[in-house]
This record gives structure tokens, C-alpha cells and sequence, in this order.
């Protein structure tokens, strides 16, 4: 039953209750309660729009139900607000809303949507959230409650899915590099962070830099003091707060300082190849050119340590890409993976490389699900775990999926929902002459909803920013 004069409903109750009391003195006198509080709120089962396959395993739409009985809502007493801060999944219906809610004894009446009245809330009521609804007590006593505003919050982007963005007034100051390799610096040391790219052009080699601190690119500006001749653009490894890459014909040791862009020498040390850094323990991974052909080891503190069963078997004139977690039984001990794309004739799986930093060793790691042997490799850690992609191969398009590992290169498994890459990366890479290079911002310190994003860099400075959408909400608690 709907009543739309629910405040004289409620005097008349209360006239009632003191006609009543008056008829016989010998007849106790009721008091009824003034209170007005919401005191609980949850919803039922509700619809919701998903998508799964048909017969023909092509996607189809359908509508599915959902029990949202479990999602909290908070209900703040003082404004009198009711809210879900958990937002209810996207493609939620929330237009026939059923709800269940608990309040001071009266009756409890809203203000449907459209209307300019209120009506009796019942528990079988459909109701309409699109918009705030307005829910008030009326105590029996006659008094009227402040109204409560009800706001259903549901998502409107898929959490899982990776958004994209593209900036294309970007161009690097020294016109297109080739050989490119990125790295995002300092993430965790300093509260801005700068995407260097190391490239090569007609002009030979460069390094530019944008800076991202607020989330969106910056005009690329080149370093340009004491930056030595002929760069390994490959070389290029962030560690411990600096950038170290190789140069010259000895292949000798720089670093770059990205709070000062100050480029300096580390000593006289020359190294054949730089495989990675780990800043847990603020070590470089290299390999030295030895009388008895290319040996592995660690260079620390200006020291460099030949490994006792030195590793011979990295290929050079390729980008290796490195990533470091601490052991879950033991916060001591690192494991490090390293991969890139194999030049053999014939192979088909890329290599995938790792070092325990127990066993002071590296070794070719034996994949169960290999990773295919992609043109322009690249590995990065994103999201707590191992994404690689790259141009294509054999069947393979370029840049039409990630590749994702979640126990350190074993196993390598193709994204097929949420994770892709938008179809125009193809035809890009093409445009591009196959050259990009990618660094990930990771998720700023006290800066929860903000970083975690997967920087795409093109031949020509344009930048493609993505980022898995719940990465990027806002917390609510």
C-alpha cells in the first residue's frame, strides 16, 4: 500500500496513543519512542550484464543474478548518509533495487524516483538507484526524522581490464631512436620518477627523459652533459637509485644520477654485458670479457666478483630484461629472472634465465609452458607478476597479447580476458620500424590510486599509457 501523507499518519498515531491514556486513569500510560535512526541497510539479489560464449564459442551477452546481500554498507550517523564504499561490479542493475533495512520503531518511508512524495517502504519494494533515494524515519511519538541520502555506488570500469591512452605531441628532441631501451628510475627513492630511453639515431646515441611524476609525460628532454660516445643503449640497467649503462669501444661502466642528470664514471671498470640490477641488495649482475672467453658475476660497492661457476651462455647484442623478489621463506635470499629473445635458428621459445642469490649462480631455466620466441622481447613486473609481449612470431601478431608468469618464468601462459593490448599496437609497431622500448612506474610511496602504469615508447617519442583500472581507484578505506 502506498500513502502519500505519511507525516498526518504519523500524528494521528500519536493522537491515538493520548486519547487512549485518557479514557481510565486506572490504564498505564503508553510512551512511545522518538527515535529515528537507520540503524542497518543491505541489499538482495540483484541482475547483472555479463558475457560468456555461445555454441559457436563466440562472445554473447546475457543477464545473470547476483546476491550483493554480503557488500557493507556504511552508514554515517551524524550526516546521515547510507553508502556502499566496496562499488558493486560493473553492469550491475540497480534500477529494480531490493533492500533490506532495519530502523528505530515508526514506519520508514522514501521518496520514489520522479516523485515529489513519500510512500511506505516495504521489503518487497523495487526500488530505483540510479539516482540517490531519500529514506526517513517516522516514530510513532509524531516526530519526523532527517532524511537519510542512499547512494549505491557500482563500478564503471571493468576493474581487471587495462585501459589505454595514447600521447602523440611527444616527440623526442633528436627525431626517432632506434635500439631503444627504457628505464623508469628511482621510484622508490626519490617522489618524482623520469622514463629514460637510451637510443640510437643517424646522429648516434641519445638519452632523453620525461617526466611522469603527476601520471602524464612531459616534452622529452635530452641529457646532454658529459654523455660518453657510442652508448650500449642496451646496457642500460636501473639499480640502487642510479641508471648504469656501458659505453665506448671498451665498453666502460657509467651511471646516471636522475635526480642531477649528472653522467659519471665508475671507476675504470669495462664490462662485456650488463644482465640486470638488484636493488634488494644493490648489485649489478654483468659479464666480463676474461682470458678464457665471457664470465658471470656481481658488481658491488666498486667490487666485482667473478661467480664461482661463471654462466658463459648469454647471447650478446640483446636487451635483457631483469626482475628481483625476496624468497617467501626466507627475506634473505633473492631470486632474479632474466629473459630475452634467442637468436638461435629454430628456436622457438625465448630465454629465460634465473639466479638464486644463495647459490651465487645463474642457470637457463627449463620452461614447462615456454614463452614463444617474440621479435623485440620485453619482460616487465607489473601487478605482482611476469608480463612479456612483444613483436610477433611465426602465427603470432605483433603486440596481440601479454604473456603472463606467476612462478618466476616456468610457465608462461597467454592473457586471454582483461590484460590486451588495443589492435592499433600492431599496425604501430609496424609504422614504427619495430622499434619501442616500455618501463612501468610502480606504485608511488603514500600514493595508493596513483603509478602503476605500463609506459609503451615509440620510435618517435608518441608514449601509450595503460593501466589495469582497479589500480587506479581511489581506496575507500
Amino acid at each position: 500500500m502506498k500513502i502519500k501523507f505519511l507525516p498526518l499518519i504519523a500524528v494521528l498515531f500519536a493522537a491515538t496513543s493520548i486519547m487512549t491514556s485518557c479514557l481510565d486513569n486506572d490504564v498505564d500510560q503508553i510512551t512511545y519512542t522518538s527515535e529515528t535512526s537507520i540503524t542497518g541497510f543491505s541489499l538482495g539479489t540483484l541482475h547483472i550484464d555479463r558475457v560468456g560464449k555461445d555454441k559457436n564459442g563466440l562472445d554473447s551477452p546475457y543477464v545473470d543474478t547476483l546476491d550483493c546481500s554480503n557488500y557493507p554498507f556504511t552508514i554515517d550517523q551524524i550526516n546521515r548518509t547510507i553508502t556502499n564504499k566496496d562499488s558493486l561490479p560493473v553492469g550491475t542493475h540497480i534500477d529494480k533495487v531490493i533492500t533490506s533495512i532495519t530502523y528505530d520503531a515508526g514506519m520508514l518511508g522514501y521518496t520514489p524516483k520522479g516523485s515529489d512524495h513519500d510512500t511506505i517502504w516495504t521489503s518487497t519494494d523495487s526500488i530505483d538507484f540510479t539516482e540517490p533515494v531519500e529514506f526517513k524515519v517516522y516514530a510513532y511519538s509524531g516526530v519526523e526524522g532527517k532524511p537519510y541520502k542512499v547512494t549505491i555506488n557500482v563500478h564503471q570500469q571493468e576493474p581487471d581490464t587495462i585501459s589505454w591512452k595514447k600521447f602523440d605531441n611527444n616527440p623526442f628532441s633528436a627525431g626517432n631512436l632506434s635500439e631503444q631501451k627504457a628505464v623508469y628510475a628511482n621510484g622508490k627513492v626519490y617522489v618524482f620518477g623520469k622514463v629514460y630511453v637510451f637510443g640510437k639515431n643517424g646522429n648516434g646515441t641519445h638519452i632523453e627523459y620525461s617526466d611522469v611524476s603527476n601520471d602524464n609525460p612531459t616534452s622529452w628532454v635530452a641529457v646532454t652533459k658529459n654523455v660518453p660516445a657510442d652508448i650500449d643503449t642496451y646496457s642500460a640497467t636501473a639499480c640502487a637509485g642510479y641508471i648504469y649503462f656501458l659505453a665506448g669501444t671498451d665498453k666502460q661502466l657509467y651511471k646516471l644520477d636522475a635526480n642531477s642528470n649528472e653522467i659519471t664514471s665508475v671507476n675504470t671498470e669495462t664490462f662485456e654485458m650488463l644482465i640486470g640490477g638488484n636493488d634488494i641488495k644493490s648489485e649489478l649482475y654483468a659479464v666480463k670479457e676474461g682470458e678464457k672467453g665471457k664470465k658471470s658475476g656481481i658488481y658491488k660497492e666498486n667490487t666485482w666478483t667473478e661467480d664461482a661457476n661463471p654462466f658463459t651462455l648469454f647471447p650478446a647484442g640483446k636487451p635483457f630484461f631483469s626482475n628481483t623478489t625476496t624468497a617467501s621463506y626466507n627475506s634473505d635470499i633473492t631470486t632474479t629472472i632474466a629473459l630475452c629473445n634467442s637468436t638461435t635458428a629454430n628456436d622457438t621459445a625465448a630465454l629465460v634465465f634465473n639466479r638464486i642469490s644463495s647459490d651465487n649462480k645463474w642457470e637457463k631455466r627449463m620452461q614447462n609452458l615456454p614463452l614463444p620466441n617474440l621479435e623485440n622481447v620485453t619482460m616487465i613486473y607489473y601487478d605482482g607478476k611476469l608480463y612479456a609481449f612483444g613483436g610477433g612470431y611465426g602465427e603470432i601478431k605483433p603486440f596481440s597479447q601479454f604473456y603472463c608468469s606467476t612462478d618466476n618464468g616456468l610457465c608462461w601462459r597467454p592473457v586471454t580476458e582483461c590484460m590486451a593490448f588495443p589492435a592499433e599496437f600492431s599496425e604501430l609497431y609496424t609504422a614504427h620500424n619495430k622499434n619501442y622500448s616500455c618501463a612501468v612506474t610502480p606504485k608511488l610511496e603514500n600514493e595508493t590510486y596513483r603509478g602503476n602504469f605500463i609506459w609503451i615508447v615509440w620510435e618517435d617519442g608518441s608514449i601509450c599509457r595503460g593501466r589495469i583500472n582497479r589500480l587506479g581507484f581511489t581506496p575507500k578505506w
